[in-house]
């Protein structure tokens, strides 16, 4: 607009005035632009008011391709926002199913295990080499492969609820990661995944099977293992739980094995302090079960020092009352699966992912409707997306006055559409 060419113009002449070139204004004009929230951002009519009211036609387009492809919209759901048809009818439902049904949808879901697990970080993960000498780029990669295959697999292929992303009994892996991991060629089933060059391996006698065994999830512990990473990523990603912060005089500095004394035995002296207990034995139990697995994810059933490792333990889910208990791995993958929380927690999960936000206290109605709604259709990755976007949540305009008085530089909260 008219507003818009002031300013940018307002570039060229600055350079004009130093005595700069017709081509250094223009790519410094262009500089600008590119830098602008409002290139890098989605920005949407705010009145910042408070009130709530519908999204137009072609906002509601662009959200749901954002959301459910990660790009801008085709040329037909263009045509369905140009001819009113989203809000006739059931044309909303229709666009919905086109779009759940088409290739960009994968691709996108497989943008949401790459955010949620962190993928891209295992590229930058540096060992101890004495302790892993064996560790490169190309074991990250597979780690990387293996969390997408299996996501793939379960979430869109099997069309399992969420929350059998944690127990379904199958890994894939190439042949320098089943090294990795110790598991035998005779385990191997077949070879799938041609596109990420994996095998397939059904129920490894290790009870390996499920993303808390994988590599990209077991390697948040660090080198040696620390129950507090892995525990606070159950009770926070898992369980949607809440712990304070380490007050600051806190050394957190990692205690690392010995002889004698396991990554349990420092937790559990974690657990019985008086200081440290109340805290802690809300999240470190809950990684017990996965003792036998190292740093970088190998199993064992002994540590460096000879120290043997256990995997039984117990699990408490805020607002139980009852811990569950579980004498292996597999049986606390299963236990965790299934709890009503932990498929709560990943539709929450989900939900920010499709909205690009973390939904706020004023969404947690429209959040257990989206979970109830797509618990019925079976909480699968596809039901609780397709429930996300018939929902208010993408439909209307919810903002707080208070919050959008001033945005700054427009930016108003909407995530950019780019991982």
């Amino acid at each position: 607009d008219e507003d818009e060419t002031i300013i940018f113009r307002g570039i060229s002449t600055s350079v004009a005035a130093a005595g700069g070139t017709y081509d250094e204004a223009v790519g410094l004009i262009v500089e600008a632009m590119l830098q602008s929230p409002r290139f890098i951002y989605r920005v949407e009519d705010q009145r910042g008011d408070g009130r709530v009211w519908p999204v137009s036609q072609y906002e509601l387009a662009s959200r749901l391709s954002y959301m459910l492809w990660g790009g801008p919209p085709d040329e037909e759901l263009l045509q369905a926002a140009r001819n009113g048809r989203l809000y006739s009818g059931d044309g909303l439902e229709q666009q919905v199913d086109r779009m759940l049904a088409d290739p960009q949808f994968v691709q996108r879901a497989e943008q949401f295990i790459a955010q949620w697990l962190n993928l891209r970080g295992l590229k930058n993960l540096q060992p101890d080499r004495e302790r892993f000498p064996h560790w490169d780029i190309d074991l990250a990669e597979d780690m990387r492969r293996e969390a997408v295959a299996y996501f793939r697999h379960v979430a869109l292929e099997l069309e399992e609820p969420l929350s059998s992303l944690l127990n379904h009994p199958v890994v894939f892996a190439s042949d320098r990661l089943a090294r990795h991991y110790g598991l035998r060629t005779d385990e191997k089933t077949s070879e799938t995944q041609p596109d990420l060059n994996l095998g397939r391996y059904d129920s490894p006698k290790s009870g390996r099977g499920g993303i808390l065994t994988q590599g990209s999830v077991l390697t948040i512990g660090g080198d040696n293992a620390s129950m507090v990473s892995r525990g606070l990523f159950v009770l926070h990603d898992l369980l949607r739980g809440v712990v304070k912060d380490p007050p600051p005089c806190v050394n957190t500095t990692p205690v690392p094995t010995r002889p004698g004394l396991t990554q349990r035995d420092i937790a559990s002296e974690r657990i019985s302090s008086k200081a440290c207990g109340g805290c802690h034995r809300r999240f470190e139990p809950l990684a017990f079960g996965l003792e036998r697995f190292d740093g970088l994810g190998r199993f064992a059933k002994v540590d460096r020092f000879g120290n043997s490792l256990r995997e039984d333990g117990q699990v408490l889910v805020p607002g139980n009352l009852q811990p569950v208990k579980y004498e292996s791995v597999r049986e606390l993958m299963d236990a965790l699966a299934a709890q009503p929380r932990v498929q709560q927690s990943l539709t929450w999960k989900l939900v920010q992912f499709a909205i690009g936000r973390p939904p706020g206290a004023e969404d947690a109605k429209l959040v257990d409707e989206i979970y109830e709604q797509s618990s019925a259709e079976g909480g699968t990755y596809r039901a609780v997306m397709r429930a996300t976007a018939l929902s208010d949540l993408v439909l209307l305009h919810r903002t707080e006055s208070i919050a959008l008085t001033n945005p700054p530089s427009g930016r108003v909260g909407l995530a950019s559409p780019s991982e």
